[in-house]
């Protein structure tokens, strides 16, 4: 009798701890899941959350190299042709480029020697160059109603001619063969801040100045001095080193005297890729990039 009792409370404790597990397991397979998720939204929050203070923080170095572009101090230590340079403070990394938009090509001032050039600088072709250079002048048009009207569009170019100016470079991906060419490669190139039909060759990026030093005998319109910038492009990247978040900040700006910071901007740039231009470039007190009161706020 006692035997019987011990063998169904044995079997009750079994089927008891049997139970208990059973119900472990699935009260885990219903929790891990959340806290995998919520582990993984934290992290995903912090990158966000790193990533804004890297921006706002490249936002404000941009601002701090727009005012020494106005006062012309900047242009002495970075070149304006968007050669990379880089600094390092603390446990940070800042990237900077700037380019004079006197050594781009303006795609309402230029002709279409110095267009197809452009076009030749991004990889196409010569026979391809010289046809968006002809459907970009073909786009913009002629504004005189009593002209005579505007040729067919091209293969390349965009469904419909603009028959007006340019108003941003973006309007080139509205070319069949530019929509897949990223924006940041295009403004690289082109511009429509410069206002003039020739290019300065001391400020051409490196892409650029190879191409038209290969053709210095097509009678493109440059020149050797840049003269007077009519507007920069001001990119800044900031990261923290062994990290792989980064921010970004990008404009274009133009001197304007009557603002406090001496300039004004007339638009922001795409991102650019992020590569690791800290370990390719020349790497430089941030005092000389940014200034002594801008580097001692970083150190700090």
């Amino acid at each position: 009798m006692t035997e019987g009792r011990s063998e169904d409370e044995n079997g009750n404790a079994g089927f008891s701890l049997v139970a208990v597990l059973v119900f472990m397991l699935i009260v885990s397979a219903i929790v891990v899941p959340f806290a995998v998720t919520a582990k993984t939204r934290l992290m995903m929050a912090n990158n966000e959350i790193e990533q804004e203070r890297l921006s706002l923080l490249a936002e404000g170095l941009a601002n701090v190299v727009s005012s020494e572009l106005a006062d012309g101090s900047a242009t002495e230590k970075l070149p304006p042709d968007f050669t990379p340079a880089s600094c390092r403070s603390g446990e940070f990394i800042f990237d900077v480029r700037i380019q004079d938009h006197s050594g781009l090509i303006d795609l309402n001032a230029a002709d279409a020697r110095l267009l197809s050039l452009g076009f030749a600088s991004l990889g196409f072709d010569r026979p391809a160059s010289e046809e968006l250079a002809q459907a970009a002048i073909q786009f913009r048009g002629n504004t005189n109603a009593f002209a005579a009207p505007a040729e067919t569009v091209t293969s390349v170019g965009p469904a419909q001619n603009k028959m007006a100016p340019f108003e941003s470079v973006s309007e080139l991906q509205e070319f069949s063969a530019l929509a897949s060419t990223p924006l940041h490669d295009l403004d690289d190139v082109f511009t429509v801040f410069s206002k003039r039909g020739t290019l300065g060759l001391d400020h051409a990026p490196s892409p650029l100045r190879t191409v038209l030093a290969g053709a210095s005998g097509s009678g493109a319109s440059t020149t050797q001095e840049a003269g007077e910038a009519p507007a920069y492009s001001v990119e800044v990247t900031a990261r923290r080193d062994g990290s792989g978040i980064a921010g970004q900040a990008g404009f274009i700006v133009e001197k304007f005297p009557a603002s406090a910071a001496g300039f004004r901007r007339l638009s922001r740039t795409p991102a650019a890729e992020i590569t690791d231009l800290a370990a390719t470039t020349s790497s430089r007190d941030c005092d000389a990039l940014f200034g002594t009161a801008a580097a001692q706020i970083l150190r700090g």
